[in-house]
């Protein structure tokens, strides 16, 4: 009886658009940290904590890179191909703008990585490796736009899942390139990278038959989605900003303090606590996504459409974050003592940044579907700002977990300041309902 009470809550969620498409994207996102918990973790202990550290920073650049390469066209494909008659000109668009910028990106980051980063300036002296770094930043900005745009905007987000499964072969290939020590796990990554990409535009293909991946860029298709797209652009890179950049600071500063040997592996303990967080911080992210989508559609629902994403973010978080403090310590123990030694309390703060994050994002998908991106930005901006500066100077003071606390305390500000403004939205948008409702029954 229970087992089928289950089934039918289970059936019931699978059939409303909102809580589908959220539970994909969740799933997608879960799949990613998995492989990403092994795949460190073979490298972890195939290459050691100094090599996984210096791969790490290697990882964050190309998905800072990437980001700023998107141009905020992934949400563009979610408010406008649903309704966009060219749609594979407006995908293919996307695709030439997004890897044109991220191959540029990435070829100022190799030519300047002594100025960026003087620890990765042997990416800039091995052709090869400045090769392969191109090409995987341009592979990663392509599936992300695949798997957080054009799916998202077909509804179609267990594509998303199954790109990433694809992309999950990196786990048997990090084997392969044991010679090459920290480069070789980041041969491995990126490889895995490009076969996700292969697999996605296969996908694309198969929902959209007259699909082909054609390099063009459709004036008409840019001029519609590029006001919109380029206010998300600078939301959506703000918003990831703390992410890439930190790890590159927390290398930067505990090799200058510890040097190289102690230095390198706390760029590992961080990268590690804030990928099994972004999980927790992906309930919100992933149900946003789709509360746009669904907004986009019919926005005339997005009030009863908000409180029912509130409800399953706030209950999938309470859940998540329990399993964080309960098990958040064997978990990073799993890669090594130093893991849990030096990264536990990141953890757990960095899970519990997930409420205020809920309450942010669904006062942040409000203001897309009305299209004012100027709070949307400064709301990212300054989570951005307050984390980097304010974690930065309490490294030395907290080691990693000043910046978990910078984060949570920024999130909470923003969540207070934006938390009156939505419940008053939110009030006055029963009330117009219920009157509306009045008026239609009386007349």
């Amino acid at each position: 009886m229970k087992a089928a009470g289950i089934l039918r809550g289970l059936f019931q969620v699978l059939r409303d658009p909102l809580r589908r498409n959220s539970l994909f994207l969740l799933s997608t996102h879960a799949v990613i940290a998995l492989i990403g918990f092994f795949f460190w973790r073979i490298a972890n202990g195939r290459y050691g904590e100094e090599a996984v550290g210096v791969a790490t920073s290697l990882v964050s650049a190309v998905l800072l890179l990437h980001t700023l390469a998107r141009l905020g066209l992934d949400i563009g494909l979610i408010r406008f191909l649903p309704d966009e008659t060219d749609k594979p000109g407006m995908i293919n668009t996307s695709f030439t703008i997004v890897g044109l910028l991220s191959a540029v990106l990435a070829l100022v980051f190799v030519v300047g990585v002594g100025v960026w980063v003087p620890k990765l300036v042997f990416v800039r002296d091995n052709a090869w490796y400045a090769v392969l770094f191109i090409a995987f930043t341009v592979a990663t900005s392509l599936v992300e736009l695949l798997r957080q745009g054009v799916f998202v905007a077909y509804r179609k987000t267990q594509s998303s899942l199954a790109v990433e499964v694809v992309g999950g072969l990196r786990l048997p290939i990090v084997l392969a390139f044991l010679s090459v020590g920290a480069y070789g796990v980041f041969v491995a990554w990126g490889i895995g990278g490009v076969m996700a990409l292969v697999a996605g535009i296969a996908l694309v293909v198969l929902v959209q038959r007259s699909y082909r991946p054609v390099p063009a860029i459709r004036r008409g298709v840019v001029g519609k989605m590029l006001h919109f797209s380029l206010g998300n652009y600078a939301a959506e890179t703000l918003r990831e900003l703390p992410g890439f950049v930190l790890p590159l600071i927390v290398l930067g500063v505990f090799t200058a303090k510890l040097g190289d040997e102690a230095g390198k592996p706390m760029a590992a303990y961080f990268y590690i606590a804030w990928t099994i967080a972004s999980v927790v911080m992906m309930i919100a992210y992933a149900t946003g996504s789709s509360l746009l989508a669904e907004g986009s559609l019919d926005p005339r629902k997005f009030g009863s459409s908000t409180v029912k994403a509130m409800r399953f973010m706030l209950l999938l978080l309470a859940a998540a974050v329990v399993v964080v403090f309960v098990v958040g310590g064997w978990v990073l123990a799993w890669f090594g003592e130093g893991y849990s030694e030096n990264a536990l309390w990141l953890l757990r703060v960095l899970s519990v940044s997930g409420v205020p994050i809920a309450v942010n994002t669904i006062y942040v998908t409000q203001k897309r579907i009305e299209r004012k991106m100027w709070p949307v930005i400064v709301v990212y901006a300054f989570v951005a700002c307050y984390t980097i500066g304010v974690g930065y100077a309490l490294i030395d003071r907290t080691d990693l977990l000043g910046i978990g606390v910078a984060w949570l305390v920024a999130n909470c500000l923003v969540a207070v300041a934006v938390g009156p403004m939505m419940t008053r939205a939110w009030l006055r948008a029963r009330r117009n309902n219920s009157q509306g409702s009045v008026d239609a029954s009386t007349s």
